[in-house]
């Protein structure tokens, strides 16, 4: 049997990115667990942040931002950021995270992030005390170490991301594969089922 339980904003795992907001004048970060793909055409991440947040208004200022995926055994650096206002303090003095020159944009990336997308703003909806902003993903960027045998798309694997479960307030890491994506649905009744 289910428990109801009520109006909820937890969806598990979620990921945990390092957000970047800013150009070289004046540079924050924070932590986001409510982020995801929005769109494929164009590509497309949406977030929402508190409204209260300095990251906000330096994303607001120039129209732009950096998501970049952490390892999960940076779950210390993320975290510091996710409590720790900029407004007070040089997060990237305390934490020794570098800012990099992003290649289309002027807000940098993250060097010891293994994965980057720049973004710029496309969509900004107020919802209660939270902006749900939508940015148009024009690059991305992967260290060599965590991409596949081609050479050509991220291995989660190797990336290791550090993911976030709400409620319990925990960082984890993903698990094993447990099966092919588009696949192994297709032996459910044996239809021919076309990839979408």
């Amino acid at each position: 049997m289910k428990k109801r339980l009520g109006p909820s904003d937890r969806l598990y795992p979620m990921p945990c990115p390092l957000v970047v907001g800013g150009t070289a004048k004046e540079t924050d970060v924070l932590a986001v667990a409510w982020i995801g793909i929005a769109a494929g055409t164009p590509p497309s991440v949406a977030m929402a942040l508190r409204d209260t947040r300095h990251t906000l208004s330096l994303i607001r200022a120039s129209g732009e931002f950096t998501v970049n995926v952490p390892s999960a055994d940076m779950a210390d650096l993320v975290d510091f950021c996710g409590i720790t206002s900029g407004r007070s303090t040089d997060k990237f003095a305390a934490t020794g995270l570098t800012l990099v020159p992003a290649a289309v944009l002027s807000t940098s990336i993250i060097a010891e992030c293994p994965y980057n997308m720049e973004c710029r703003v496309t969509h900004e909806i107020e919802i209660g005390h939270y902006a749900l902003l939508v940015g148009e993903v024009v690059e991305t960027h992967a260290e060599e170490s965590v991409l596949d045998a081609t050479c050509e798309k991220v291995d989660v694997g190797l990336l290791d991301p550090l993911v976030y479960i709400a409620g319990s307030r925990e960082y984890r890491k993903l698990g094993p594969v447990v099966a092919e994506a588009f696949s192994v649905g297709r032996v459910i009744g044996e239809q021919d089922l076309t990839t979408p």
